[in-house]
This record gives structure tokens, C-alpha cells and sequence, in this order.
């Protein structure tokens, strides 16, 4: 004989519960592995680049970077207009003039041994 609770269930239109399981994390060993062939990989990259191009240093970049840190510690130098009306920043020299004033403190001066 029939139940009519089991009768009302096969009635019903719900769709079935289906449970979706998470997939298991990776061992921490694998995860280690993983990052370590990444950084490896990255690593053969960077230095096949760094050997393969042939670039140059420009010399603008003396006159906006090192040519104003030498003359603010050491008194002489050349500065373009853009430092005379104060458009440029003085953090990026500021790093090179931080290690010169170190070294004159120290007693070197020399400016061949400097640059």
C-alpha cells in the first residue's frame, strides 16, 4: 500500500538538491614547488632580457637626477631651467645626494671616487 506522504513527495516539481563538493586544496609543498618554477622561470626571463638588450644611459638623465644632488652637497654643478623654476621633484636626486652626504661626511671627496 501506498503512504500518501510518499505520494505528496513524488508530487512535488522542486529539481533535486545537488551538492557541489570543493575541490581539495593543493598540498603546500606542491603550492611551494609551484612558486618556485614561476620565480625560477621569471628569473631565466629577466636575465636572458637583461643580457639580450643593448641599451644606453641617457645623458639627460645626468642633468635631472645626479647633477642636481651633487650640487646641492657639494656647492658646483649644472642645473637646467626646469630645477631653476622648480618644476621638478627632489625625491629621485634626493637618494643620491642622501649617500654623497654620507660620504663627505666620512672625509671622501674625491669626485672620480664619488661617481
Amino acid at each position: 500500500m501506498n503512504h500518501p506522504a510518499a505520494m505528496a513527495l513524488r508530487k512535488s516539481r522542486a529539481l533535486p538538491l545537488r551538492i557541489k563538493r570543493k575541490s581539495t586544496p593543493p598540498d603546500e609543498a606542491q603550492t611551494i614547488l609551484l612558486d618556485r618554477r614561476i620565480f625560477f622561470a621569471l628569473l631565466c626571463i629577466r636575465i636572458f632580457n637583461a643580457l639580450t638588450i643593448q641599451t644606453f644611459f641617457q645623458p639627460d638623465e645626468y642633468y635631472q637626477s645626479l647633477e642636481p644632488a651633487w650640487k646641492s652637497i657639494f656647492k658646483y654643478g649644472e642645473m637646467t631651467w626646469e630645477w631653476r623654476e622648480a618644476i621638478r621633484g627632489f625625491l629621485y636626486p634626493s637618494l643620491f645626494a642622501t649617500l654623497w652626504w654620507i660620504l663627505k661626511a666620512l672625509g671622501v671627496e674625491d669626485a672620480n671616487t664619488l661617481v
